[in-house]
């Protein structure tokens, strides 16, 4: 690989983690201001590239994601969850929260979601 493009590279990898960890400090600031809702911790979990390093994430996200109105965050880090899982092995899991997402996303209008869980669970 020639100079230019390793340059570009870490480059790219600088302005990703100045990304993220500045999207790390905002989530922890609203949380500290009250503002702790689900759709924060989501978006760090998604854009967290280590799978155990997620799962926490998605974790706290899902314990902030109460009632009814906060249905089509549930469906969304349950999958994600799934889908962690599975990229470590832990498919029991894995099968675990795509069940739940899958009963849960029967009462979204997210078609695109539905069928990309329901395809998780067919490839089990």
């Amino acid at each position: 690989m020639e100079f230019a493009s390793l340059l570009a590279q870490e480059d790219k990898r600088d302005r990703f983690w100045v990304n993220y960890n500045a999207l790390k400090d905002y989530c922890e600031a609203q949380s500290l201001d009250g503002y702790d809702h689900p759709f924060l911790w989501e978006s760090l979990a998604d854009f967290t590239i280590d799978d155990r390093a997620a799962i926490p994430l998605y974790l706290r996200a899902l314990s902030r994601a109460i009632g009814d109105e906060a249905r089509d965050y549930r469906v969304s880090i349950k999958f994600a969850l799934a889908e962690r899982h599975k990229n470590m092995g832990e498919t029991e899991l894995a099968r675990q929260y795509a069940i739940e997402a899958d009963d849960e996303a029967k009462q979204i209008d997210d078609l695109d979601l539905r069928r990309r869980i329901s395809r998780f669970l067919l490839s089990e």
